[in-house]
């Protein structure tokens, strides 16, 4: 029997990037939501959540269960993180973890326990591994690897096994190197130990290759099938091994061979975990646990079978993630009356402008559409996007019951560059840059910059995209040598062909997204707050004022426009509320001026835009602030985000430059008086936003202003959203100023060159090489 669908275990808000699994009743995964979560069997074919793990001030990107020991015998759970953090959790008392472990300098990819709970073993992005007693004490860190260690094993005779984005495997017996196993040909993901003794390692390469422990350094067999990255192992009691990554599936092998794929509607199959019972479970990209079983008691009911199908069905792939795929692949759509030539069996069928892909179940004797490939039979109708024509318009769910966001793309530009505009359009996190930059390189064909053919490279953060290739140099067009590794893959970042290829954001970063009605919903439950207090009731708005707010929640009809009294109304309560209940109506503002020119042109009280936001945001008292006290952050971020929306209007940009100088004054060293993510995030996009006016303003005197003010916060921040968007301001005054270039130099070459090698993310380290390597030619 195929496995087939036996439980969906909901309840993350993001990727679920790790999964361990005891026995056949629990399980636990880690999420880019920055939280763990505990899950136990509450039937054949159902899991509940029976706890949240919120220790990490980032992404919980791996998990591992801890045996219990005669001193701790329910065991301990243990979760790795972005933060760098390793926690320890109690099963008795998950409230908050019993202990956490730091040392790494980098986030944490790997973690496992050894089989009789007395020893952690990590790995992470800093290169190194460390081995951990249960106290918390570090007793070796094993230094030897040239980039991040991906894979970690904890083995009974103490020793430990790595694996490492340089393509190496190694052996550790107390803290050294004893043996190196090579074959791999790219970065090595992840590691699993056999029931025979012998281990198994996975790779960006696409195969499995299979090791033994005390034996020579030869693998002892190749594992083809997968035709993207290899991200996660497991392995049953019978030495099974599990498969799972970049190309939606999940893949069994017994012995050498392939025995079962399972699709799943999902980009990306992060974690895998296999059940005592011989199922399986797999977390993804869509921020889903599923459960796969072979056993009919376990299936799941009919109506999540049914959903399932259908969202296998209609999920659509790129050629390009198919393996050796031809269009003489292609078979009429006659051939699905013909019985499959063996279990699970893939074929692809024409329909219309797609292709269909089945996989045969002799189990039913029928054959189940598992996804669509869209650019199977060519890809050259230009789309249309917002008055525009693109190449490529890919539709991305970020939220599962939330309609797709239109992400657009030209071949001829940096993929960067559009996943940037996408996700400050969007008002996504920069986290994501490198997985939406690498999405559009493996889902579009022709990526080029400029119209340049030579191969470029890029990095392998989150979905892929050309790899990296051990041993490869930037060209000396590229600025110098790929010393600054990838912690994701080793790699290099995406580099185009020479320092003049730098191509400066153009565009001013405009937030439109919001949850209108969610907002004007906590204006009106503010109001009725206001108008119940006697203190504040004179301030509070009449029934007319709350209808003009209220005819906002159609902001997104075509037909919307916004009126005197919709911004005279939002703005008396942007004014004259507390300030502690001003936020809803600033965020309103923010959304008015990115969609209307009126706010621009209106004065309240003989003040003009500018002018009200900073009153009633608190801008102008920031100078005389210490430490920006936590009540004040959220109004600051509503009233400097729609300072920078303004720019959406020719008047808006007028009025904000008008200001820039005092405005300037009014931020300058905001970024030390925080450590609040998005108003840090928010200053430094309208810094990004003055830095594209002054441009098109053809003002350096005006940029020096800014590219000065910009130099001082890129040196304070380590927020790397921040970062990333100062370090364009860097590059948008300098390839358009001779004076900003020349002083760029002196403000921050140095501080460009260290953020090449240690940005925040990747996407900072590829733009300031950029940016760095424009500023020496």
């Amino acid at each position: 029997m195929s496995y087939k669908l036996s439980a969906v275990l909901s309840g993350h808000s993001s990727d679920v990037r790790a999964l361990a699994a005891q026995g056949n009743d629990l399980l636990v995964s880690g999420s880019h939501d920055g939280t763990g979560r505990i899950w136990k069997r509450e039937g054949a074919n159902a899991f509940a959540q029976a706890s949240v793990l919120a220790g990490h001030k980032g992404s919980v990107r791996v998990v591992s269960i801890v045996p219990g020991t005669p001193s701790n015998p329910n065991g301990m759970v243990a979760t790795g993180g972005s933060d760098n953090a390793i926690c320890l959790w109690d099963p008795t008392d998950l409230a908050q973890p019993a202990r956490k472990l730091t040392g790494h300098s980098g986030n944490i990819s790997a973690l496992a326990a050894s089989s009789d709970g007395k020893t952690i073993v990590s790995g992470s992005w800093d290169s190194t591994a460390k081995v951990w007693a249960m106290d918390g004490k570090c007793t070796y860190t094993l230094v030897g690897h040239s980039h991040a260690v991906w894979a970690v094993l904890a083995l009974d005779d103490g020793s430990v096994v790595t694996g490492s984005a340089d393509r190496t495997i190694c052996r550790w017996v107390d803290g050294k190197v004893v043996k190196t196993y090579t074959g791999h040909t790219d970065c090595v993901r992840a590691l699993v130990l056999l029931p025979d003794g012998r281990f198994a390692s996975a790779s960006n390469d696409m195969t499995v290759r299979i090791w033994s422990i005390d034996g020579g350094e030869e693998c002892h067999a190749v594992l083809r099938g997968h035709s993207a990255f290899i991200y996660t192992l497991a392995v049953f009691p019978d030495g099974s091994i599990v498969s799972g990554g970049e190309d939606r599936t999940l893949r069994v092998w017994k012995g050498a061979k392939l025995a079962h794929t399972v699709f799943v509607p999902s980009t990306s199959v992060w974690g895998i975990a296999a059940l005592d019972n011989g199922d399986i479970a797999c977390g993804t990209s869509d921020g889903l646990v599923r459960v796969f079983t072979r056993d009919v008691a376990r299936l799941a009911s009919a109506a999540d079978a049914t959903h399932f199908a259908e969202a296998n069905a209609a999920f659509m792939m790129s050629k390009k993630t198919i393996h050796d795929f031809h269009p003489s692949m292609v078979l009429e759509s006659d051939r699905l009356s013909k019985p499959g030539e063996a279990n699970e069996q893939i074929v692809f069928v024409k329909s219309g402008s797609f292709v269909e892909v089945h996989q045969w179940d002799a189990d039913g004797g029928k054959w189940i559409q598992v996804g669509q490939v869209s650019d199977a039979v060519g890809q050259t109708e230009k789309k249309k996007l917002d008055g525009k024509e693109y190449d490529y318009v890919f539709d991305v769910d970020i939220k599962e019951g939330s309609p797709p966001l239109k992400l657009p793309f030209n071949v001829t530009e940096n993929p960067y560059t559009a996943a940037q505009r996408f996700l400050e359009k969007n008002e996504l996190s920069m986290d994501y840059l490198d997985t939406v930059a690498n999405f559009i390189t493996t889902n579009a064909d022709g990526v080029t910059l400029g119209g340049d053919t030579q191969q470029q490279s890029y990095a392998d953060p989150f979905t892929g995209g050309n790899r990296y290739v051990p041993g490869q140099q930037a060209s000396a067009g590229n600025g110098g040598s790929a010393t600054g590794g990838d912690p994701y893959t080793g790699g290099t970042r995406y580099m185009p062909s020479g320092p003049a290829s730098y191509v400066p954001p153009s565009e001013y970063v405009i937030g439109k997204q919001g949850n209108v009605a969610a907002i004007v919903g906590k204006m009106a439950e503010f109001n009725t707050l206001v108008t119940q207090d006697a203190a504040t009731s004179s301030v509070a708005l009449d029934d007319a004022q709350m209808q003009s707010i209220k005819a906002m929640e159609s902001l997104g009809d075509p037909s919307f426009t916004v009126t005197e009294d919709m911004y005279r109304s939002l703005m008396h309560a942007a004014l004259q509320w507390p300030k502690d209940k001003r936020f809803p109506a600033l965020d309103l503002v923010r959304l008015a001026v990115a969609h209307s020119r009126l706010p621009a042109l209106s004065q309240q009280s003989s003040k003009s835009l500018v002018e009200c936001v900073s009153e009633a945001s608190g801008i102008l008292e920031l100078p005389s602030m210490v430490v920006v006290a936590k009540p004040d952050e959220i109004n600051l971020m509503m009233g400097i985000r729609t300072l920078s929306n303004a720019f959406a209007t020719s008047e808006g940009a007028d009025l904000v430059w008008k200001a820039h100088a005092r405005i300037i004054e009014a931020l300058e060293d905001s970024w030390t008086k925080t450590d609040n993510r998005p108003l840090v995030t928010a200053v430094s996009t309208l810094f990004l936003n003055l830095a594209i006016a002054a441009t098109k303003r053809n003002d350096d005197d005006g940029g020096l202003s800014v590219l000065s003010a910009a130099s001082r916060f890129l040196n304070a921040t380590t927020i790397a959203d921040a970062q990333l968007r100062l370090v364009n301001v860097f590059g948008v005054l300098s390839t358009k100023f001779q004076l900003c270039k020349d002083s760029a130099r002196i403000l921050g070459d140095t501080t460009i060159v260290i953020l090449g090698v240690n940005g925040g993310s990747d996407a900072v380290k590829q733009a300031a090489q950029q940016v760095g390597a424009f500023l020496s030619a």
